[in-house]
């Protein structure tokens, strides 16, 4: 085998910023969007404890709020 077919093909992982702003992006351009954190996790393909490091993050920042239900969506849609 040559050098190439050992080579493995990693996909380059956003960085966290980027996907911070990434996310609070798309909540600004749908509003009205109120996810559970389960769905959060699965449209971005976080795992539950990177979800809520991001979850934490967005909602720290002001760019998020969580609702009665824990629904998580812009800070004006949930008010």
């Amino acid at each position: 085998m040559g050098a190439f077919a050992l080579a493995r093909v990693v996909a380059r992982q956003p960085a966290r910023e980027d996907l911070i702003c990434t996310i609070a992006g798309e909540y600004r351009e749908m509003p009205g969007m109120r996810l559970t954190r389960f769905q959060f996790a699965r449209l971005w393909n976080l795992e539950a404890n990177l979800c809520e490091e991001i979850v934490g993050e967005l909602i720290a920042r002001g760019d998020l709020s969580e609702d009665d239900d824990g629904r998580i969506g812009s800070r004006c849609d949930v008010m």
